[in-house]
Order: structure tokens, then C-alpha cells, then sequence
């Protein structure tokens, strides 16, 4: 009995580790939000199984006790009165419920730990490692998401691309460090200006991408606007070299039967015509 209970635990705590495992070893290929959902399958049947085990093995041993007290009854005339188990005074019965309930208990922790570290690694994945803000991942998931909105409620939202002018000629000329420096000093500058509600993820090589819910153009390109002056006014770089920098906006709103595929196109259309103002400057298309 005792031994069917031990392996029932052991198989569902084996269970629940090495379904984590597996999705920690393989979470740099999974989207984030399908990693916070996958535990469930692991846990719950091992939990499931646990508590069923335990049951059966209570059941196990409870039988086993009628059994004795029946033997106990017929030779009760022949041999001394002995002391009964009693469930309330703490009977091999309560004491494996007790067990079940602090196995429970014990699985419910483990869980708990396991998401937690889940959550932790999936922020990670979503962060990038040089800049501190969004990364790509976390660019498309995020789109998605008020894209969906967008379409249920109606409301504006306007879609931002940023790139930093002439930053090749940066990294040629001051080094990559430099370059580096350059990107982290624009990318803060970028997200410690925007609102609580807006969006700022690094979209690749010297480019961000920006969501603004609730803006319309008018009130986007304001935004921008003000963003491209505050970074002009600055130098970006490392203690020893520090250069001036600038960067062009391409900004585009949803509308009526756009997909986002469309409505970046037209931003991206809007960033080159920048770039071909003369740089340093906003398009909306």
C-alpha cells in the first residue's frame, strides 16, 4: 500500500519536472502565449493522479483495518481488550489523508514555482538583450493584440517605424561600441517619453517600432514630432566619445479593412520619403 502511494507521487512529481524541463530546454522556439497555458496539461493530470492514488491507497489500508478489527472481534471472548485504532485519535487512516492533503499541498507549491519561472523566462524572450526594450517577438505579439482591438472597439491607433539616421556611418567611424551606446541611448530616450499605454519594441538593426492606441495622425505626428526634437537636442555615445544624433519617422493609422500588413507598408513607404527629405523630419501616410 505504502509502496503504491510513493510511486503514485514520485511518477506525478517526475511528471510535472520534466514537462517544465522540456519547456524551459525548447522556450526560445515557443511563443509566449502558449508558454503560461502549457503547464496546465502537465500539472493538472499529475495532480489528478496523485490525489487518486492516494485515495486508492487510503481506501487500501482503511479495508485492511476492518479486516483486523473483524479478526479482533471474534477473538475478543479469548485474548485481552485491546486499544482500537480510532479515527480521531489518529489512526493509519488520518494519517494518510493527512499525507494526501500535505502531498496536495506540496504539488500545488511545485506548480506555482514552475509557473513562476515560466513567466520569468517568458519575459525574457521578449525583451532585447542590448537595448532593454521590446524585441521582435514581442513586436508581432503585441501587434496582434491591438490589432484585435482595434477591430472590436474601433478606436485610433496609429503605427510608428523609427530609424536612426546614418547610423552605418556611425559604427564606421566611432566603432560598434559606440554604435551600441548610440542605440540604448535612443531606444531609452524613445520609451521613457511615450505613455504608460503606448508601445516600443526594437524592430531590428537601428530601427524601433511604436503602437499608440487612442491617437489619431494629427495627434501622432505631434508625438513624433516631439520625440524626433528631444533626441536631436542630445548626444548619445560612451564617457569617452559622444555624437550627435538624429532620426526619422514613418507613421501611418489603421483604417476601415486594413491589415497590419498594410498599414506598416505605408509607414515604411513614409520613412523613406523621410530619409528622402533630407532625414531628421516625419511622414504620415
Amino acid at each position: 500500500m505504502r509502496f503504491l502511494e510513493m510511486s503514485v507521487q514520485a511518477f506525478a512529481l517526475v511528471g510535472v519536472w520534466r514537462g517544465a524541463s522540456a519547456m524551459v530546454a525548447n522556450g526560445v522556439a515557443t511563443e509566449q502565449l502558449g508558454l503560461l497555458h502549457t503547464i496546465e496539461p502537465f500539472t493538472i493530470p499529475a495532480t489528478l493522479l496523485a490525489i487518486i492514488g492516494s485515495a486508492a491507497a487510503t481506501h487500501i489500508g482503511f479495508r485492511r483495518w476492518r479486516k483486523l478489527q473483524k479478526v479482533a472481534g471474534a477473538d475478543r471472548d479469548h485474548q485481552p481488550r485491546l486499544a482500537e485504532p480510532s479515527l480521531a485519535s489518529g489512526g493509519q487512516p488520518d494519517r494518510l489523508i493527512a499525507d494526501l492533503q500535505n502531498r496536495v499541498v506540496e504539488l500545488s507549491r511545485e506548480k506555482e514555482l514552475l509557473a513562476r519561472l515560466l513567466r520569468e523566462k517568458s519575459e525574457s524572450m521578449r525583451i532585447d538583450p542590448l537595448t532593454g526594450v521590446f524585441n521582435r517577438l514581442a513586436y508581432e505579439e503585441h501587434l496582434q493584440s491591438e490589432y484585435q482591438r482595434w477591430k472590436r472597439f474601433g478606436n485610433p491607433l496609429a503605427f510608428l517605424i523609427w530609424d536612426i539616421d546614418r547610423f552605418k556611418e556611425i559604427n564606421d567611424r566611432y566603432g560598434h561600441a559606440v554604435g551600441d551606446a548610440v542605440l540604448r541611448g535612443v531606444a531609452r530616450q524613445l520609451a521613457d517619453r511615450i505613455r504608460a499605454t503606448d508601445f516600443l519594441a526594437r524592430y531590428g538593426g537601428e530601427e524601433f517600432a511604436m503602437l499608440l492606441p487612442g491617437a489619431d495622425a494629427k495627434a501622432a505626428l505631434k508625438v513624433a514630432d516631439k520625440l524626433r526634437l528631444g533626441i536631436a537636442e542630445l548626444e548619445f555615445g560612451t564617457d569617452e566619445v559622444k555624437v550627435p544624433v538624429t532620426i526619422s519617422c514613418g507613421l501611418s493609422c489603421f483604417e476601415p479593412g486594413d491589415l497590419p500588413e498594410s498599414v506598416f507598408g505605408r509607414a515604411d513607404h513614409a520613412l523613406y520619403r523621410a530619409k528622402d527629405s533630407g532625414r531628421n523630419c516625419c511622414w504620415v501616410s
